[in-house]
């Protein structure tokens, strides 16, 4: 089964997503997520660019539930 993103860790004064746990229990800082995505261990997801800072993104379907955002705090 392929690797998903089911909690995430944010900068409590940005909000921007800083770590990313998976489904297979592993935790993982933002910039080993994107690695990992760029090595395509991630399907499912793509990296976007914001200000100079990689982020991963789910790619898009018709279920906002899987969204990275919607993922509970870790």
């Amino acid at each position: 089964m392929s690797l998903r993103v089911v909690g995430r860790k944010e900068d409590p004064d940005t909000g921007a997503n800083t770590e990313y746990k998976l489904s297979n229990g592993k935790t993982v800082t933002r910039a080993e997520g994107v690695a990992m995505c760029e090595r395509g261990e991630l399907p499912g997801y793509h990296v976007i660019t914001v200000n100079g800072v990689k982020y991963l993104r789910d790619n898009p379907d018709t279920r906002p539930e899987d969204n990275i955002d919607h993922q509970p705090l870790i």
